[in-house]
């Protein structure tokens, strides 16, 4: 006799609080809330970096070169301040954006096996403090 429950593998049940495999595993892979919550870590971290790269080209040169010095190079010697607030904008979709895929994430946290992603919360953290670090030291100029 051919039963379907004796043709199973030991990974295709969930065990219990006891240790014993008694429920039939139905996750064969990640369904659209896991794919989410990763396609949302990923450009989250890319956004977060399209964030420091606009801030860093809106910082002020470091030094001056010997070429600068001598041919006295005029350019921007401070902040470029009109790019601050798209340095702003990108910070604020890279925290929402980390939310949602923590939203997502937690979403799925119904079995003992099932982990918080440790990328959405380092890249959250990164975007909350550069987000709170930021308006303290611009936030009197853009919002001025």
């Amino acid at each position: 006799m051919n039963n379907d429950r004796s043709e199973r593998k030991a990974s295709d049940f969930q065990s219990d609080h006891r240790g014993a495999s008694k429920y039939p595993n139905r996750r064969r892979q990640a369904d659209w809330v896991v794919k989410g919550a990763s396609i949302l870590s990923v450009i989250s971290w890319l956004v977060a970096f399209g964030a420091f790269l606009v801030f860093e080209f809106a910082s002020p040169p470091r030094t001056a070169g010997v070429l600068d010095v001598y041919a006295e190079a005029t350019g921007p010697r401070g902040w470029q301040y009109d790019l601050l607030p798209y340095a702003l904008i990108l910070l604020i979709v890279a925290v929402f954006m980390c939310l949602v895929a923590f939203i997502f994430n937690a979403m799925r946290m119904k079995r003992k096996t099932d982990k918080y992603r440790k990328s959405i919360i380092i890249i959250g953290a990164f975007t909350v403090v550069g987000l709170v670090a930021f308006l303290m030291r611009f936030g009197g100029i853009i919002f001025s």
